[in-house]
This record gives C-alpha cells, structure tokens and sequence, in this order.
C-alpha cells in the first residue's frame, strides 16, 4: 500500500519581497560565494536581522524558503514528519526538512532556515548531518522513503543563533560544527545601526534627535551588566510606539522588558537622557 505525502504548495515559501532590510555588513556577498555550496550559521545577539538577511536575499534571488524555529522540544518528527489522523486515512506530513527536498525538487532550488539552530538537543542536532553533508539525502524508514535532490536541484542548509547566555541553548556538537561555516555577528556601529533603523520607517524618515536618544540608551543596556539588552528591534519598537503613543509612554513600554533592579537601573538612565521619571502612571 502506498503512503499518502503532504506538503504545502511551493509557492508558500516564497519570501517576502518588502523587507525593511539594510545590508550593512554585505551580508548578500558573502551569501553570493557560500550559497548552495557551504552551509552557514549566523551567529549574533538578537535583533540584528540575522533572519532577515537570509530572507531577503531569497527574495532578492527569487528562491523559496523554509523557516523552522528550534526548541529544546523539538522531535526528529517535527524535523522530518509524522502520520496524522485523517478519517480513515494517514497521511505522512512532511517537516521542514522534508519538505525542503520536494520544493527544491519542484521549481530547483530551495533555502532552509533553522532558527536558534543551538535550541536543538544534541540528539536532535545529529539529525542534521545527511542533509548538511555530502549526502544530501534523508532516510525516513517510517514513511519508507529516501528523500534525495534530483540532478541540478540545490538545498542551501543555514542557521541562526544567539549567544550560549540564553536559556534553553545547547552547545553546539562537532558534528554540527564540522559541516558548517559559523560567522558571529556583533551589534553594528552607531552609523550602521541607525541605517538598519532607518530603513524601518517610510522614506528612512525617523526624528534624529529620538534617535540617537533611544540608541544611546540601547548602547548602555549593552554593558553586560544588565540581564537584558535593547536590540536594533527594540529601539524600531520604541520609534513605533513614539508615533503611536507618544515617546513617554513608548518608554514606559520599554522598560518592561526589564525586571527588579534592572528595571530602576534602566528608569534612572531614562531620567537622564530624556529628562522622564517614570512612574506607575500609565
């Protein structure tokens, strides 16, 4: 009896083509000479835009993408497959990495993205190896099929990951790291990140005095001595909010991303370079 096999179309892993993305560390370069033949994990504090460079140079290049976000939950089934309950029937549904094979398959090339790859267990990190080596092929003798890439189809295999501080991490395991290429990424410069912040309003349009207020305190949340750091992200976020709320309240938004002393560390800092004492006042 054969084995019923779902996907999702290929067309629902096109990526976005209005990605507010500036490339200020030529990351597409790099991507021109390592794509298709050297998988790569980016390696980073979040809110850089380590997805989005992944995601929009597919855009840029019109090639399908799979995402995946990676827990310490995360099962060989959600990797490959599973059978689900259908009526009488159950059919094979096919994971990311599966699923990958039959778009690249399909329309000839296809790019898998592993988000916070080292949420992986390391069990679940060896699951990698036959798609990240020279195989390029996955077994999966519950479904009895062999996933492989037709003559000319291409698989791009990268990843994402913040540093080993976050909880629910694992370190990565040798097997992982000898069949990737690992680039860190710190925060970018102040010139550069403002470009990166810029890029997320109409026309680049952002207040200028705002932001280099709202960065200058994001640098000093960066000093390792606080549990959290603003990101790139979280200052588009307190901009956002800025126009929507007003920048009193968009801060009093913010601080709650901070906890206990932080937090008052965080309010005095506000006090200083905006002038605000922030209260419970709403």
């Amino acid at each position: 009896m054969s084995i019923s096999i779902e996907r999702l179309p290929s067309n629902v892993y096109q990526a976005k083509t209005d990605l507010p993305y500036s490339d200020v560390w030529k990351l597409h370069d790099l991507f021109e000479g390592l794509a298709f033949r050297s998988n790569l994990v980016l390696m980073g504090p979040k809110g850089i835009g380590k997805t989005m460079s992944f995601q929009s140079y597919a855009a840029a290049k019109s090639i399908p993408i799979v995402t995946f976000d990676c827990s310490e939950d995360v099962r060989r089934s959600h990797l490959l497959g599973n059978f689900i309950m259908r009526g009488n029937e159950t059919p094979f549904m096919l994971g990311p990495l599966t699923t990958a094979f039959e778009v690249a398959n399909d329309v000839g090339s296809c790019i898998v993205v592993l988000e916070e790859v080292n949420g992986l267990s390391p069990q679940m990190q060896k699951v990698l190896n036959p798609i990240a080596d020279f195989r390029r092929r996955i077994e999966v003798p519950e479904a009895k099929m062999v996933f492989d890439l037709k003559p000319g189809a291409k698989i791009w295999l990268v990843g994402t990951m913040n540093t080993s501080a976050y909880g629910g991490v694992y370190a990565l395991n040798e097997d992982l790291k000898s069949r990737f290429r690992m680039l860190s990424l710190g925060y970018p410069n102040p010139e550069e990140e403002a470009k990166i912040i810029a890029s997320h309003f109409p026309g680049g349009k952002v207040d200028e005095k705002v932001l280099k207020k709202v960065m200058l305190l994001a640098q000093e949340t960066r000093q390792k001595s606080l549990e959290y750091a603003l990101s790139p992200r979280d200052v588009v976020q307190i901009l956002e909010d800025a126009v929507a709320v007003g920048l009193e309240r968009s801060l009093r938004i913010a601080i709650g991303k901070f906890e206990g002393e932080d937090q008052t560390t965080v309010k005095a800092r506000i006090t200083s370079i905006f002038g605000y004492t922030l209260t419970e006042k709403v």
